[in-house]
């Protein structure tokens, strides 16, 4: 039985505990959930978000929000920050970490005393790409909590769990910041048998999203249980949608179309006001750090991207970033970076488009050859001329990347400078690039059954196509590694290493083949290699020093197993 809680719009709630600049905050993010998948937002299908309908009722709901990527790392960065991608360096899923010079949300709520607590659901958000900053407990998928599930995501259930967990137990003299990420929309689509939704037209999709929002509400349950509203600002926010087939993107982060970048996002404020309104201004999931500083009284930096939406709607003229690279990280396509306002959408890339979304909301007709986007294009530039973050180096271990890889990430490809979308490019444009994109994905399901032969034959002939493909060449290198056919994979994997940051596991790989090779010297540097990277003794060690001996490296051999036996 699906729960609802109880509406309290009763005047009489008393703002922050009579403190208005100490308001406590919950953020809930939503994983891959499309504004138009919730009832609030026009969905017609009943039950799949009663709770999210109802809390929309208690606050303002704004009818044109987008994320600045359709990848989760990124926008939560933004979020947590109110910096977009361009300023906080993390631009794709995968090894990109957000520096410690940035400012966060937490470490501003952390340092005015306030409690904070983050219960994210997948590893994609591990503590390792730098969002724990200013979080004392920051919990996320651990084998030990999850044991049926694998380590790469949790469902809405335990994560809604440890949260209240977290509340029950919470110093009551103090205010509180608690973030709570839900995963439960993302591919692959398996609601519990109970959410899956009778409705002809509702898929599997919905009945995920179904799902998720009857735990969340047990969260505002809770709420209402221990008159929490009164004193507690609730965000609710997407951080990208799901494209769900339509312009040929079976799922997110390519495209930069409404389905994936047009997001829910609901703000509540303890005092109820602006309950029940319908805002149309453009605003960002950067303004959730800085809406959410101001409900607190907590400082941020000062030359944020975002606003603060907590004392009112930016003005009517406004216009937001957003951004893919992950076409140009990973499929050989340009960069695709664009600007929406009011009046329309721009897209920069190596085919730029412009579409007017009043008119066009399917984003059907192109428009740019007739219309006037020199201000679109200004506002994009003033934007990506804005200085960064000083980048940090990445160092992850494998471990983190196969959960990565797990959630259907490609977990590769960081560079430390990248093309600004107005550098002439003789790529494709991501866009043109939906075909390659499907056949990658077909690629990859074959390899997780099994049939490598039947992927080999895809992949090989896409990179024949695109060389700089780096999800190709690395499946083909494992189709080749999987037959056997070591000293063939040789070539791709070695394509591979040129344009993504190898791992440990890419390195020992690299050093088998090399070995088969007979390529010995490069085998042992490669060898050498992956032992830098890996962050425990690997199991493969014994078998190295035995190589090295019989190569005649009994010095360094000796020298390793010395190091080993310290450590």
């Amino acid at each position: 039985m699906r729960r609802a809680f109880v509406l309290l719009l009763s005047a009489a709630l008393t703002a922050c505990a009579g403190d208005p600049e100490r308001c406590s905050t919950i953020l809930v993010t939503l994983d891959t959930t499309r504004a138009d998948a919730l009832g609030c937002y026009g969905n017609p299908i009943a039950g799949v978000s009663p709770n999210l309908d109802a809390l929309a009722l208690r606050g303002v709901l704004y009818e044109s929000a987008h994320t600045v990527a359709p990848l989760t790392l990124p926008a939560h960065a933004s979020m947590l920050t109110g910096l977009v991608p361009p300023r906080h360096g993390i631009r794709n899923n995968g090894p990109w970490l957000l520096p410690r010079s940035a400012r966060t949300l937490a470490e501003g709520a952390q340092e005015a005393g306030f409690q904070t607590a983050a219960f994210v659901a997948a590893v994609v958000l591990d503590r390792a790409f730098g969002l724990d900053q200013g979080f004392e407990t920051y919990a996320g998928p651990t084998s030990s909590a999850n044991e049926s599930y694998e380590v790469a995501s949790l469902p809405a259930r335990l994560v809604i769990d440890s949260a209240l967990a977290w509340l029950a137990g919470r110093d009551r003299t103090r205010p509180f910041f608690l973030w709570i990420h839900l995963f439960d929309p993302h591919q692959p689509y398996a609601p519990p048998p109970e959410f899956v939704l009778a409705d002809e037209h509702a898929d599997a999709y919905l009945g995920e999203v179904a799902s998720m929002d009857h735990e969340l509400g047990r969260l505002l349950e809770h709420l209402d249980a221990h008159a929490l509203f009164a004193s507690t600002a609730v965000l609710v926010v997407a951080d990208h949608g799901e494209a769900l087939g339509q312009h040929g993107e079976d799922t997110h982060g390519v495209l930069c179309y409404e389905p994936t970048l047009r997001v829910p996002f609901l703000l509540v404020r303890p005092d109820g006001a602006r309950a029940g309104e319908r805002s149309r201004a453009q605003v960002s999931v950067a303004d959730v750090a800085p809406t959410l500083a101001a409900a607190m009284g907590v400082a941020l930096a000062d030359d944020l991207d975002g606003r603060s939406l907590w004392s009112g709607d930016p003005p009517a003229e406004r216009g937001v970033y957003f951004e893919s690279y992950m076409g140009y990280l990973e499929l050989a396509s340009s960069p695709l970076a664009g600007w929406i306002d009011a009046r329309g959408k721009y897209q920069q890339s190596s085919a730029p488009e412009f579409h007017r979304l009043d008119s066009d909301p399917r984003e059907e007709t192109n428009v740019y050859a007739a219309a006037e986007v020199e201000h679109y294009r200004a506002a994009l530039a003033e934007t990506l001329a804005r200085a960064p973050l000083a980048a940090e180096e990445s160092a992850l271990d494998d471990a983190l990347l196969a959960g990565i890889r797990a959630l259907g990430y490609a977990a590769g490809a960081s560079h430390a400078s990248l093309p600004n979308p107005f550098e002439a490019s003789a790529r494709p444009s991501p866009p043109a690039m939906v075909a390659e994109l499907a056949e990658l994905v077909r690629a990859a399901g074959l390899v997780d059954q099994g049939q490598h032969e039947e992927a080999l034959v895809i992949v090989h002939r896409l990179t024949l196509a695109h060389p700089e493909m780096a999800r190709a060449l690395a499946l083909e290198a494992t189709c080749l590694i999987a037959l056997a056919r070591n000293v063939e994979a040789l070539e791709p994997l070695q394509r591979y290493l040129a344009l993504a940051p190898g791992r440990a596991a890419e390195y020992y790989n690299l050093g088998v083949c090399l070995k088969d090779a007979g390529r010995t010297q490069e085998a042992i540097a490669s060898f050498e290699r992956a032992l830098e990277l890996e962050p425990a003794k690997p199991s493969w060690l014994p078998a190295f020093l035995a190589y090295l001996r019989q190569s005649g490296k009994e010095a360094e051999a000796a020298k390793l197993e010395a190091r080993d036996r310290e450590n």
